[in-house]
């Protein structure tokens, strides 16, 4: 072989080897840029990034850091100050001369220097305040009354992205079957143009194949769209980045595993609206006992220390010069005697509230046993559609078969084969919606045992 030759030998070599390593690069890419998830990891994600979530765990965060502030309230309160007086022209005073051996005369006197300064040191602490200390106590409820909120966002996220999770398992299971039929339809059509070149079959018996071909291809391009437009949804739903690639790891198998949750026993109190009524209750009780607490007096203690300088002219820093420092200490009691019926009423309409408050408690309590009654009957309703829906598919799928047969046999029409065809198209969509809904009825029976 001539140096010609062997150049550019090698030249086609190294561009080969360049092409196959952007290749590996490139899918390499793709793989490590793919996110796996499973429904168990997205809910996970959701839990910590979600927008939904993190709102309602700022709202439990401000809830204990108001608990927090309130507390301090009670707590000594101790404060500083530092006031500088320059009297440019000081204060006169008119007095009778008689007072100085002047009788009849008018002084006029000036009292005071022209420089003072004052610092001060005071402490008060709060002996007794019944609406403080229920306060207190309400502060407390309201965080756990968020923490009940954090808690049912947590649920209300983990059934949205089962939901959408389910959507995406749904419409890819749907899209594998309009594929398969497909591959049978193309089969056949190809066989059918075979036979048409011989003359065994009619020109009418081809186009029919190609518009059930049509009709699947027009069918799966859609889906494939639709399963793009869903884990867009998903991956919003959980405060993911949406170009980021996600594969779902979970199927059908594995998401209708069986569960015994028709034999779990309910129980209201478990479930977070009525734990969410129950605060409500407790914290429209506090708020009586606050009113109440407004007839009761209120007593506090308090610490003085001042130190004082006075000067003519600005040498606060002479430490030859003296400061005077008073100080002080007392306790203050306040106590309500006449407010002219305004604190009865209040107390009157707080009651009002805490019967209205035990009421939506018990109706939330009825209202968590309806939704689970109802959640059960969907939950045996879908699961016994599903399961006829997917015999009605398999029954659809085998006349399609025999149709064929007796089409190559000839013995069924084109149009036998189209009606066969639409037949299990119809099934394949129908035991979709029935997947779908099997599935999001079984999410919504764990909400409401509680058992997400």
């Amino acid at each position: 072989m001539d140096p010609l030759s062997i150049m550019m030998h090698n030249i086609t070599k190294a561009k080969k080897t360049i092409a196959f390593a952007a290749l590996v690069f490139a899918l390499t890419g793709d793989l490590m840029a793919q996110t796996s998830l499973s429904l168990q990891q997205a809910q996970d994600y959701a839990l910590q990034n979600s927008f939904q979530i993190k709102s309602s765990k700022y709202d439990a965060e401000v809830a204990q850091l108001e608990t927090e502030a309130l507390i301090g309230v009670g707590l000594p309160q101790v404060s500083a100050g530092l006031q500088y007086q320059n009297f440019i022209t000081l204060a006169t005073q008119v007095v009778d001369g008689s007072f100085f051996g002047a009788p009849g005369q008018e002084l006029r006197l000036q009292f005071g220097t022209p420089h003072n300064m004052t610092a001060s040191l005071s402490a008060n602490q709060l002996l007794f305040n019944g609406s403080w200390l229920v306060g207190l106590q309400a502060s407390k409820a309201y965080a756990d009354l968020q923490k009940k909120n954090l808690s049912k966002s947590e649920q209300d996220i983990k059934v949205q992205v089962a939901q959408s999770y389910h959507a995406i398992v749904v419409t890819q299971e749907r899209l594998d079957l309009l594929k398969q039929t497909r591959a049978v339809i193309a089969q056949m059509l190809d066989d059918t143009k075979a036979y048409l070149q011989n003359g065994f079959v009619e020109e009418q018996d081809v186009d029919h194949l190609q518009l059930s071909l049509n009709q699947v291809d027009n069918t799966i391009f859609q889906t494939e769209n639709g399963i793009s437009l869903l884990k867009d949804l998903l991956k919003f739903s959980i405060g993911m980045p949406l170009q980021e690639e996600v594969a779902l790891t979970d199927d059908r198998a594995s998401l209708l595993a069986p569960i015994d949750v028709l034999s779990q026993t309910f129980s209201a109190d478990n479930t977070i609206d009525v734990q969410l009524a129950s605060n409500a209750l407790s914290l429209q009780q506090l708020n009586l006992k606050n009113e109440k607490a407004k007839f009761l007096p209120t007593a506090s203690l308090f610490y003085s220390l001042q130190a004082q300088a006075f000067r003519q002219e600005f040498n606060f820093f002479d430490t030859s010069r003296p400061w005077f420092a008073p100080q002080l200490w007392g306790f203050q009691i306040n106590v309500p005697i006449l407010s002219g019926g305004s604190k009865y009423k209040n107390v009157q309409k707080a009651k009002v509230e805490v019967q209205r408050m035990k009421d939506t408690f018990e109706v939330s309590k009825n209202g968590a046993l309806l939704t689970y009654n109802q959640a059960k009957n969907d939950y045996e309703t879908a699961l016994k559609n599903f399961t006829t829906t997917e015999q009605s598919l398999q029954l659809a799928q085998r006349i399609l078969d025999k149709t064929n047969i007796k089409y190559k046999e000839g013995v069924a029409s084109s149009m036998d084969v189209s009606t066969s065809t639409n037949q299990v198209l119809t099934a394949q969509q129908n035991l979709a919606g029935a997947l779908q809904t099997l599935m999001d009825a079984q999410i919504k029976l764990k909400k409401a045992l509680n058992t997400l």
